[in-house]
């Protein structure tokens, strides 16, 4: 790739107002004043720049600073603005934009380029709260991370061989190269941004890998005999959890409607709470040789800096008459013979098939098949993809009598002598076959099937980490984990799954759906402070209902085991019929409660006083009224803090770094307490 040309600038308006006053040198220092004072007063916090190409002088970026009006952002190749705002929200926002004339190489490199170079200080806390703070543990940790960041180097460079070779023609390695390159440009991006701000920061691409590979490590070194993650958390099922529902709506006008509903929390150590929102709008074509633009051209995810996937597995794909919502929820694999499947070298890695098929993807069958295409058994999930444009027509149930056709394709291929992939694909030619499907995939099987009429027809659906199929759930061993250690395992019969049953007949609205999602039964009237001392024992950990027993889990209020560990955030997006709009709202932080401000108002009443009005008068008869009083409101005050502390026994308090045992764990450029609302980001492009 050609260098990067620095071009610093103040904002666009004040740039384009330079070029017509240069020869008025005698008012340049009164403007100047006047444009800062501007400034000064109109800083909206939006950081604006866009990298230009050309091949005489190769990509440069110009930075646009803040109080631009965002439309009219010189779209170059790629445009970006970047808004960090998780102070205030919880989260920080990232919108780029890319031009369809130029190459999709040049497209995807320009992308990563402005959101390195915007963005760069995000990746480097984000990466000593994560990565480096890991690595630096001691001698023997630092070794592992190295000869994990070998493997990841090592499968990087034979997939974009790979994709070099055949993207020419093949979509889906067209866009496996487009992935890689557009990591390529965030690094670049990246050192252009730190080389900028003149401070010493490293630098080293194996750790935007690393990075972009959050979601299926575990895996990837469970086969290389690696202890990088919590052996603890991975015992359990995980917290991670998403649910679908349809219900009846009111339009604006006051017609009857059908509006639906697609959530998800996702799971994770507190010390990743770098969160980003982010909006791709790239404008790629199906192959470098095509002129026809991929289905899913804009893409909008929850994320972390430095990712170009969302780890997190939240997504809201939109194209010309198109509109889909991906979620995954992790799966966990007891079977230790079946790490042998997991191959990162002869399968292509689940994040470059994502971006694929979010991009490539024209409904929901054919997102399950080409992440079904290659199977490296990294990031084991549930997948649920829904279309929001079948749901304009298809919303009712099917009539039971009517019995559809199904049919269930099964392929097997080869890899190698130790590693094979088994697919099942379920057809369904139900009425409204295309709105919903399910895809299992997990080391050396992929399981699909369109669930359309059985979500109708229930009203919702939801995923927890645990297998729907039973083929998934035979040979992950889940069956057998369910045999020795109960319900928890058991995908019909656990604490979640009876939790959305139950849950879902009053989940009618968004606030009912977040407060289905966020539900935890953990309180200060419930909950002791115990030791730390489960140690990895399943016995221990499965004994704290903290980890399992609520959709909203927080493991740091538990009774016995506590981690810094738990559910970090809610999304909801939803549609109604026959409207384009999609509404999307998020929750950041671990799940909490607040009590009502004048919920501990104690009113001065005949009741309140007359006890103390007695004790006073028997104890000095010679009491005046002015002590009284004084006297009075002193009891008043100690009874109202009696009842906050009574009230404060049924109430989650948000987390907060300072006030709990965590207080010493890496948390670099995070808000010190997590109480944040309801956010719905507002995109521009």
């Amino acid at each position: 790739m050609s260098k990067i040309l620095k071009v610093v600038g103040a904002s666009w308006l004040q740039t384009k107002i330079s070029s017509y006053i240069l020869g008025i040198l005698g008012l340049l220092s009164i403007l100047a004043l006047f444009v800062g004072q501007i400034e000064r007063i109109q800083e909206d916090g939006n950081y604006a720049a866009t990298v230009f190409f050309s091949n005489k002088t190769g990509y440069r970026i110009e930075y646009w600073g803040q109080s631009n009006e965002l439309k009219d952002i010189p779209r170059g190749v790629a445009r970006a603005y970047f808004r960090m705002d998780i102070d205030t929200t919880g989260w920080s926002l990232l919108e780029i934009e890319t031009d369809p004339s130029y190459s999709d190489e040049h497209q995807a490199y320009a992308a990563g380029i402005v959101e390195g170079a915007l963005t760069w200080s995000l990746i480097h806390s984000h990466l000593d709260n994560t990565i480096r703070a890991k690595c630096g543990e001691d001698t023997n940790t630092m070794k592992q991370c190295e000869k994990f960041r070998d493997a990841l180097d090592k499968s990087v460079d034979i997939w974009k061989a790979q994709a070099a070779e055949r993207g020419d023609e093949d979509p889906f390695w067209h866009h496996v190269s487009l992935y890689y390159t557009q990591i390529s440009g965030i690094f670049t991006g990246w050192k252009h941004g730190i080389d900028r701000s003149m401070k010493e920061y490293e630098t080293d691409i194996s750790d935007l890998y690393w990075l972009n590979s959050v979601a299926e490590a575990l895996e990837i070194q469970r086969k290389m005999n690696l202890t990088l993650e919590d052996e603890s958390i991975a015992t359990v099922p995980h917290l991670s959890s998403a649910f679908l529902r349809v219900v009846d709506d009111i339009n604006h006008d006051g017609t009857p409607t059908k509006k639906l509903y697609v959530s998800q929390n996702a799971a994770g150590s507190y010390s990743s709470m770098t969160r980003i929102l982010k909006k791709y709008k790239l404008n790629y074509h199906v192959t470098s040789k095509d002129t026809q633009l991929v289905p899913g051209t804009s893409v909008h995810f929850s994320g972390y800096p430095g990712s170009i996937t969302s780890q997190d597995e939240f997504y809201i794909v939109k194209g010309n008459e198109h509109r889909m919502a991906v979620t995954g929820t992790a799966l966990r694999n007891y079977n230790i013979k079946l790490w042998k499947e997991v191959n990162i070298t002869e399968q292509v890695p689940v994040g470059p098939r994502v971006s694929a098929a979010n991009h490539l993807a024209s409904n929901v069958s054919s997102w399950g098949h080409i992440l079904a295409s290659s199977n490296s058994g990294t990031g084991s999930k549930q997948w649920l993809i829904v279309d929001f444009n079948r749901f304009d027509t298809l919303h009712t149930p099917r009539p039971e009598e009517e019995k559809p056709e199904q049919n269930e394709v099964v392929t097997e291929s080869t890899v190698d002598k130790d590693v094979r992939h088994i697919v099942v694909h379920r057809n369904s030619n139900g009425h409204s076959k295309g709105l919903v499907a399910l895809v299992e995939q997990v080391p050396g099987l992929t399981h699909s099937a369109d669930l359309s009429d059985a979500f109708l027809k229930q009203g919702y659906w939801a995923t927890y980490g645990l297998p729907f199929f039973k083929d998934i759930t035979d040979i992950t061993h889940v069956n057998k984990m369910e045999e020795m250690y109960g319900n928890i395992f058991s995908e019909t019969g656990s604490s979640r799954a009876v939790l959305f049953k139950e849950g879902c007949k009053n989940a009618t609205n968004l606030e009912s759906i977040l407060l289905l999602m966020r539900q935890n039964n953990l309180t200060e009237a419930n909950s002791t402070a115990g030791d730390n001392n489960c140690a990895g024992d399943i016995h221990c950990i499965l004994s704290e209902e903290g980890y399992w027993s609520v959709v909203g889990a927080r493991g740091d209020i538990g009774n016995i085991h506590k981690e810094a560990y738990g559910v970090i955030d809610t999304k909801v997006v939803s549609g109604a019929l026959n409207e384009s709009k999609l509404e999307f709202f998020t929750l950041s932080g671990p799940p909490y409660t607040e009590i009502q401000a004048n919920v501990t108002q104690i009113l001065l009443n005949k009741g309140n006083i007359a006890p103390i009005y007695t004790k006073l008068l028997n104890d000095n008869p010679d009491i005046n009224g002015l002590e009284i009083r004084d006297l009075v409101l002193q009891e008043q005050e100690k009874a109202e803090e009696d009842k906050l502390d009574l009230l404060n026994k049924n109430t989650i308090k948000p987390f907060d770094w300072s006030e709990s045992v965590f207080v010493n764990s890496t948390h670099e450029g995070l808000p010190d307490r997590w109480a944040f609302e309801l956010y719905a980001p507002k995109w521009t492009w």
